[in-house]
């Protein structure tokens, strides 16, 4: 069995999957959201459940390096921020 990460980054990667859910279902009530920054975000987190339930040495750098690939397109959410700030404190950005 592939081990799981472990448990602080499991919540801050977690953490960031629930802000970009609720974030994108905001912005279907906000007209003129740029649909290409939706999908953008979703493909910078499409693979963190893959990445935290097969966790292996390189897993997080691969995961900050979808985190930074959005953060160097769109200026919010800060996906990186927001891992980081969670994973060090326990709670929200």
């Amino acid at each position: 069995m592939t081990p799981l990460a472990p448990e602080p980054i499991l919540r801050a990667a977690l953490y960031v999957v629930h802000v970009a859910a609720y974030t994108t279902r905001n912005w279907t009530y906000a007209d003129g959201w740029p649909r290409q920054q939706v999908y953008d975000l979703w493909e910078a987190l499409h693979e963190v459940p893959d990445l935290i339930t097969r966790w292996r040495p390189d897993a997080e750098r691969e995961l900050l390096m979808y985190f930074d690939e959005y953060d160097r397109k769109w200026p919010a959410p800060r996906l990186r921020e927001m891992y980081q700030q969670h994973q060090e404190h326990g709670g929200p950005a």
